[in-house]
């Protein structure tokens, strides 16, 4: 059985953090992208070749406030199920290609009206100028997400990304602290979705064994939305405990406690979640 060295399964554990999810103004679909599942690396990408990457997961989350609006304890039993298809290639003069599809879908138990599905697909062109300096990169998402209580679209846009990230390893390579900065311009349908957003990121991960590895991050993100009057403030502590069962077998538990303040009353609410997820990747 095959894991990844530490420092590699370190470095991976950052940029997961580094991407941390979005936030829509006012759709489910987005908020529960707060923190992705650690994810194993290609040994091909690591040696510097083009590699294909695939996975299905299937995450459960219990939300305080599912609803992700005011303070009405809108507890929720929330299962997203998700497939994930990818390409990673890297260029000439330190510069990589990845792009990956993806349809994603929340079930909820309570709030069922909320239920929708989602289809997007991500494309990254990043820079590395030296192997332990500073990753800058611009992406493009194009997203749209409907619901399935209606069958109607809830929103669609296009996201545009220029952003950076850094990770210094120490412990041997055990640890490693993580830091990163992004800004998005959401182009929106329907438009009072539209808005331009800064995200920054901070974290600490460590590898307790060859098969377990834990984060902890603290993300601020701020939203100004371009066709209303909002802009909203959010703070977000996360921790994630990974657990690799075999080489493609991936189990995780993660937990969330978001604080959004928000300039629209309807959008300021905190949240705390736990979820627990399998991912198996192919």
């Amino acid at each position: 059985m095959r894991f990844l060295p530490p420092f590699a399964l370190l470095v991976l554990c950052a940029l997961v953090g580094a991407q941390a999810g979005e936030m829509s103004s006012n759709q489910s679909a987005k908020e529960i992208e707060d923190i992705g599942v650690i994810e194993e690396m290609d040994a091909n990408a690591l040696g510097g070749k083009p590699s294909f990457r695939s996975n299905v997961q299937i995450r459960s989350e219990f939300s305080t406030n599912a609803k992700q609006t005011g303070n009405h304890g809108s507890g929720d039993l929330i299962f997203f199920p998700q497939i994930e298809v990818g390409f990673n290639t890297p260029l000439r003069h330190n510069f990589a290609f990845d792009i990956a599809a993806k349809v994603e879908s929340g079930i909820y138990t309570q709030e069922q009206d909320r239920g929708f599905i989602g289809y997007s697909i991500i494309s990254t062109l990043d820079w590395r100028p030296k192997i332990n300096w500073p990753r800058i990169y611009v992406g493009a998402e194009p997203y749209r997400y409907d619901s399935f209580d209606t069958g109607e679209r809830i929103t669609q846009a296009v996201g545009l990304t220029a952003g950076t990230d850094w990770g210094y390893g120490f412990n041997k390579g055990y640890s490693l602290v993580f830091a990163g900065y992004s800004f998005t311009n959401y182009f929106s349908d329907p438009t009072s979705d539209s808005r331009t957003q800064n995200r920054a990121i901070v974290g600490l991960t460590h590898q307790f064994s060859s098969k377990m590895v834990g984060t902890v991050f603290y993300q601020f993100t701020y939203s100004d939305f371009e066709n209303v009057d909002r802009r909203d403030y959010r703070h977000l502590l996360g921790a994630n405990l990974t657990y690799q069962f075999t080489q493609k077998v991936f189990g995780s538990v993660s937990s969330t406690f978001a604080d959004n303040d928000s300039s629209a009353d309807f959008a300021s609410f905190q949240a705390f979640s736990l979820s627990l997820g399998v991912t198996v990747q192919f």
